[in-house]
């Protein structure tokens, strides 16, 4: 079965692997260097700088057509899993092809989007093994996310101040376009958009499609429950952002009329109780561990870490640490810095409770450093706390003084459980570890 015809790209077949490829790419290559130039991208050959790897996708560069002289692209790659797993999805395109379609779709309607160059399916038994996607690579670029919360420190120099409360009214402008072009991206989060910035201007392109769906129209709810996945961000974007933000999108937005001060109050509200599900989900990730943690799985060992540590470092402190140690100062290396650390025993899954606790405080506006790493195993846990360079670890007190008068009101209401937690962890990271000392089992 061919892939379908789309307006603009040519279908090729040279088994096992089919591809559609973008009209004017086609001179570049002859058939036969096309078989091979896809081939060998199945076979992971030609990547230029790999960006993200999980079990089923990678993200990486290359250059396209081959050489220097050639255009940074990049490439994502999934892997169907097992036969019983995509004989499910038989009847539905393959990953690489939904989002194909779906970044033409989106470019179609005047939403700035990196531009499909390739998509390609490796067939295997009637069935696609592997699937991938060949992007326009956006220069000179960087996450959205990273724009808004890498603030250098207090005081922003004017010209970076414009530029943030420039970059926020735009973005709250090109969401009410998402939203009134029926676009439902089920996880609408910062990092789901890259920022170029201009000597005239920015431009804030939309990135990855993997759960997006094309609908006639957004319902009321639908943009609601967007934009309080999207209000999941912890202090670095102020109250100020975030009413700017809705201002700007609420004068875009075609649906029914809303108070700008009622509606932030109704996405507080809402914002507040996913949090909650979220923890109680048990929720590890967030905008916070986005492209920057990566989970690994051993054997008797499970856990995610800070992008830069190798793993297995962390994997050997663990099986050093006697079964009677609460915890442990240690020294790992984070790409070419070093770090020291504190390796601290949970019960149970203690561990991972904690970390979801932590993560659901930090969106909530306590401004508390994720742990750099989590371990886990049939019986216990482990949390990879840094330690500060001025060797001391924060008070509580003094996080809370950070976080400010409103945003502790709202903690103190709706997540004492966690808060005494967290109080408790640093206070016991700050005692000397001992052999006789239990691992410690919260109550969440």
């Amino acid at each position: 079965m061919k892939l379908p015809s789309i307006a603009g790209y040519t279908y090729k077949q040279f088994p096992p692997v089919r591809l559609l490829i973008r009209d004017d790419l086609i001179s570049l290559y002859s058939d036969s260097a096309w078989q091979d130039f896809c081939q060998g991208l199945f076979q992971g050959t030609g990547a230029e700088q790999l960006r993200k790897k999980t079990t089923y996708k990678s993200i990486y560069t290359l250059r396209f057509p081959s050489g220097d002289a050639g255009t940074l692209c990049v490439v994502k790659k999934y892997t169907s899993g097992s036969f019983i797993k995509t004989a499910k999805e038989i009847f539905r395109p393959s990953k690489a092809f939904h989002e194909f379609q779906t970044a033409i779709s989106i470019s179609g309607k005047d939403i700035p989007t990196p531009a499909p160059l390739l998509v390609a399916e490796l067939m295997s038994y009637g069935r696609v093994s592997e699937s991938l996607l060949i992007s326009q690579f956006i220069t000179d670029a960087y996450e959205l996310k990273d724009f808004l919360m890498n603030r250098q420190g207090e005081v922003t120099p004017a010209q970076l101040m414009r530029k943030r409360r420039e970059t926020v009214e735009d973005f709250g402008k090109l969401t009410a376009k998402i939203f009134n072009a029926g676009i439902y991206q089920d996880d609408y989060a910062l990092n789901n958009f890259i920022l170029k910035l201009g000597g005239v201007g920015t431009e804030i392109y939309f990135i990855d499609f993997e759960r997006v769906e094309i609908k006639d129209r957004l319902s009321e709810q639908e943009k609601t429950k967007l934009l309080t996945k999207l209000n999941r961000v912890g202090c670095e974007v102020t109250i100020k952002d975030r009413l700017r933000f809705l201002r700007s999108y609420l004068k875009e937005d075609t649906g029914s009329h809303k108070d700008l001060k009622q509606y932030a109050r109704e996405l507080q509200r809402t914002t507040l109780v996913m949090l909650k599900r979220d923890l109680q989900r048990g929720r590890l990730t967030s905008v916070y561990t986005a492209e920057t943690y990566k989970k690994f799985k051993a054997k008797g060992y499970r856990g995610i870490c800070l992008k830069g540590y190798k793993e297995e470092d962390f994997l050997n402190q663990v099986r050093n640490i006697s079964h009677h140690q609460n915890q442990a100062a240690i020294s790992l290396n984070c790409g070419t810095e070093s770090h020291a650390l504190k390796l601290v025993r949970f019960k149970d899954d203690g561990a991972e409770k904690m970390w979801a606790a932590i993560n659901a405080l930090k969106l909530a506006g306590l401004p508390i450093d994720l742990p750099q790493g989590l371990i886990e195993t049939k019986s216990d846990g482990f949390l990879i706390i840094k330690i500060p360079e001025s060797g001391t670890l924060p008070t509580f007190k003094a996080l809370c003084q950070c976080a400010g008068f409103r945003a502790m009101q709202v903690l103190e209401a709706h997540f004492p459980e966690q808060l005494k937690n967290a109080s408790d962890l640093l206070d016991r990271l700050k005692r000397t570890a001992c052999e006789t000392e239990d691992p410690v089992k919260y109550s969440f």
